[in-house]
């Protein structure tokens, strides 16, 4: 692949360092960052440009046309290619509530994606399973008619076929944390979500091992100054991480600043929680076989239930910044290394180090994505 300098007016690593910096680049990964531009054949200046850790979207259903809990293998490529034009460089598909065969099919699916590299696309990181064993008075979008008991066995087989990353489960519907024994077993990361638990079951799951939250705030029991419910218990105990969809609809930018006081940047990741219709304009899609509306940029079941989400992360960044106040750094963290360490995959993405993958993305003063580069290659822009 060869040898690369990439010179930017600036960079986010995720700490801010003014410039003019240089990112030596040599077979897919940082060999050195300098104020000196070392002699190379070829040198990219993207001034006055900034350059920032590729963004990883750790929950994501889809995008533009492509749906993870129904779609071909095709589809996850499509979605894997298009992706870094919102400057993400790698993402966990999630799969929402299904029936058993389905599951295990697009487990299947994502699992011979992976072994099919392409170094065009953004990186899949694994699976994530959003569901099924879930709480049917907090399912939200989901399919009720899919959701069902906690199933250890059922886990133990789609671990055995695919590599499950992250499983989103209700604590209070898991007797005696069968569940969660099985999660923790085989190293797959529990996450609270779509749950009516109390503050107290909260906290009695965390210490049974749960160490992330499913999209804070939305499907869970609400915070109350007399019951604090799951999402208090998330705010107050620093052992479970978190993740908030930022598009000012899920979550109010007031609240989205009282978690991010509450336990820091480094503990809260940046979702998009996005559909397939994401990237596609307003009007009618589907969504696992079901309609849904799009309109105001709002993604909606023909109840009028909110469906997940068609944010991006370069969005999500940008929006962090002009609506909650965080500062650059603080936002390119929650798109980067929060999620990278919640992934598990901090010693190689989420930073830009030496000896970390070159995957980054080029930014403007606004924010918007220029360029995106994965292993060293321009993918975008």
């Amino acid at each position: 692949m060869g040898f690369t300098v990439i010179l930017a007016e600036a960079l986010f690593a995720p700490e801010e360092t003014r410039g003019p910096v240089a990112v030596s680049v040599r077979d897919g990964r940082i060999e050195a960052i300098s104020r000196k531009v070392p002699s190379a054949r070829e040198v990219v200046d993207v001034r006055p440009w900034r350059l920032a850790p590729g963004y990883i979207d750790i929950h994501s259903h889809g995008f533009s046309g492509s749906d993870v809990t129904s779609g071909t293998e095709a589809d996850l490529w499509a979605m894997a290619r298009a992706l870094p034009a919102t400057g993400v460089t790698a993402f966990l598909p999630t799969i929402a509530s299904t029936g058993p065969a389905q599951t295990r099919r697009q487990v299947e699916r994502i699992a011979a994606a992976m072994r099919a590299a392409d170094a065009r696309a953004a990186e899949i990181l694994g699976i994530r399973l959003e569901g099924p064993f879930i709480n049917p008075a907090k399912k939200g979008a989901q399919n009720e008619a899919a959701i069902r008991s906690p199933d250890p066995a059922e886990l133990s087989r789609l671990a055995e076929i695919g590599p499950i990353r992250m499983v989103d489960f209700a604590p209070e519907v898991d007797g005696a944390h069968a569940l969660l024994g099985v999660l923790r077993e085989r190293g797959i990361l529990a996450c609270i979500g779509h749950t009516a638990a109390s503050y107290e079951q909260a906290l009695e799951a965390i210490d049974a091992g749960v160490r992330h939250c499913t999209h804070l705030f939305n499907a869970m029991s609400p915070l109350d100054h007399r019951a604090p419910g799951v999402a208090g218990a998330l705010l107050v105990d620093e052992r479970a991480t978190l993740e908030i969809i930022a598009d000012g609809v899920h979550v109010h930018p007031a609240i989205i600043r009282l978690a991010i006081a509450a336990r820091g940047a480094e503990a809260v990741a940046l979702i998009t929680d996005a559909l397939s219709a994401t990237g596609l304009g307003e009007g009618e899609h589907s969504f696992d076989g079901r309609r849904v509306s799009l309109r105001d940029g709002v993604m909606r079941l023909l109840d009028g239930t909110i469906a997940g989400s068609v944010l991006t992360m370069d969005q999500a960044v940008r929006n962090v910044v002009n609506l909650v106040g965080c500062s650059w750094p603080d936002a390119v963290r929650m798109a980067s290394l929060s999620p990278a360490n919640i992934a598990g995959i901090a010693d190689r993405k989420g930073q830009l180090k030496p000896g970390a993958d070159a995957d980054f993305v080029v930014l403007d003063d606004a924010g918007e994505v220029r360029q995106t580069w994965h292993a060293g290659r321009r993918v975008f822009g």
